[in-house]
């Protein structure tokens, strides 16, 4: 495979249909806007810093990362701790479910932590669902530790109910 990781404003299209194939389906099925979806990523890729696992003008994979103040959910015990203008956000992490577990994950932090945006940042966070534990497991070797968690209420795919989702932070001190 010759997937290479690149840093773009682009795809967006792509990005929202492997945002859609990531939340929608599967174990965290939900409902998504589509028309607030599209004002979120449109945000994201102008504001923050997006990279993506391409193939063949393909994407399998994307990290796409703002500066922590954009995250509407934080909690005070991240804002009465640390220094918020100092900190990034990675706000999503999505691999295509046939492209997962073949590492893309991983280069994509690599390559975003190695990004000169960055090191302008000294601290990362990341939320995750408690139920993916092989996306924790995956962020706890690139060095991040839980740090604090909060509970969403999603509204199931099918509109009928709603649910609650457990999502923890996980923090990286960076360099």
């Amino acid at each position: 495979m010759s997937m290479k990781i690149i840093q773009t404003h682009d795809y967006k299209t792509q990005l929202i249909a492997l945002y859609m194939d990531a939340f929608a389906k599967g174990a965290s099925e939900q409902y998504i806007d589509e028309a607030a979806l599209d004002i979120y990523i449109e945000k994201l890729l102008n504001e923050g810093i997006t990279l993506v696992a391409i193939e063949n003008e393909q994407i399998f994979g994307a990290l796409l990362s703002c500066p922590l103040k954009f995250d509407k959910d934080i909690t005070s015990d991240i804002t009465e701790n640390f220094a918020i203008e100092k900190c990034v956000y990675v706000a999503e992490m999505m691999v295509a479910e046939q492209a997962r577990g073949k590492g893309i994950g991983r280069q994509l932090l690599t390559a975003f932590f190695e990004t000169p945006d960055t090191k302008l940042y000294s601290d990362a966070f990341i939320r995750v669902w408690d139920k993916n534990v092989g996306a924790i497991a995956l962020y706890e070797k690139m060095g991040f530790a839980p740090y604090t968690s909060i509970e969403q209420t999603k509204q199931k795919a099918d509109g009928s109910e709603t649910f609650v989702m457990q999502k923890i932070y996980l923090h990286k001190k960076m360099n």
